[in-house]
C-alpha cells in the first residue's frame, strides 16, 4: 500500500486561519484508492521547519509527499517546480526570525528540482475546474525553505519519494470574514479547491 503525506501551514502574517489548513482537513483517503493518506500541520518558521519535515519523512517514510501552501494574490492554484537554497523573508516567521539575503545551507546546492510533473497536475488541476500554472520560484519565505529542506532529505535518503508544492489562494469564506473596509483578495471556495488539489494529487 502507497503512503500519501500531506502538509499544510499553521496561519501566519496576523491572520487566524490558513486556507492551507482548510483544504488539508477537507482531502480524504477514499479520494486516493488503495493508498493510505497521512497529514500534518506544520510551522511558519524557517528555524524549525526543516526538522520537523525531515522527521515525517523519516517516520512515515511516504511514497508521495505533497506540501500545501498559501500565496495570497493568487487567482487559482501554483505548482511550483524548484526549491532555492536562499532565506530573504519579506515578513518575519511566526518565531520572530527574518533573514535577508542568506543561504538556508551554505554548503548546499543552489536549487533543488521537485520529484513530480507539475504540468502534469496543474493540467489535472484545471481539468477538475480550477485555473493552475506552473511556477519556477516559489519566493523566499518560509514555503521555499521548507521546499528546500525537504528535497534535500528526500534526496539524502536516497528512497524515491516523489515530492510536490502547491500555492493556494485563500479561500472564498476566509475572505467573507473579512471586515468590508478591508481590500478583497482573489479567492475560490474551499471545496472547489479541495477537489482540484485531490486531482493534482491523483495526477503525481
Amino acid at each position: 500500500m502507497k503512503k500519501i503525506l500531506v502538509t499544510a501551514f499553521e496561519p501566519f502574517g496576523g491572520r487566524r486561519e490558513n486556507p492551507a489548513l482548510d483544504v488539508l482537513a477537507g482531502l480524504r483517503a477514499a479520494s486516493f484508492g488503495q493508498s493510505r493518506l497521512f497529514k500534518a500541520r506544520l510551522p511558519v518558521s524557517g528555524r524549525a521547519v526543516g526538522a520537523k519535515i525531515s522527521a515525517l519523512l523519516s517516520r512515515i517514510k511516504p511514497d508521495l509527499l505533497v506540501c500545501l501552501g498559501l500565496a495570497a494574490g493568487e487567482t487559482g492554484l501554483r505548482l511550483e517546480r524548484l526549491g532555492v537554497n536562499i532565506l530573504d523573508y519579506s515578513i518575519k516567521d511566526n518565531s520572530g526570525f527574518r533573514p535577508e539575503g542568506k543561504k538556508i545551507r551554505p554548503e548546499g546546492p543552489a536549487a533543488y528540482f521537485v520529484t513530480t510533473d507539475p504540468r502534469k497536475m496543474a493540467t489535472a488541476a484545471r481539468a477538475a475546474g480550477v485555473p493552475a500554472y506552473v511556477s519556477n520560484h516559489a519566493g523566499a519565505y518560509v514555503c521555499n525553505t521548507l521546499m528546500y529542506e525537504a528535497l534535500r532529505a528526500i534526496s539524502a535518503a536516497g528512497r524515491g519519494t516523489g515530492f510536490a508544492f502547491i500555492h493556494l489562494p485563500f479561500t472564498t469564506e476566509i475572505v467573507l470574514k473579512d471586515p468590508p473596509g478591508r481590500q478583497v483578495p482573489p479567492s475560490l471556495p474551499a471545496a472547489l479547491l479541495v477537489k482540484a488539489v485531490t486531482a493534482a494529487i491523483k495526477a503525481a
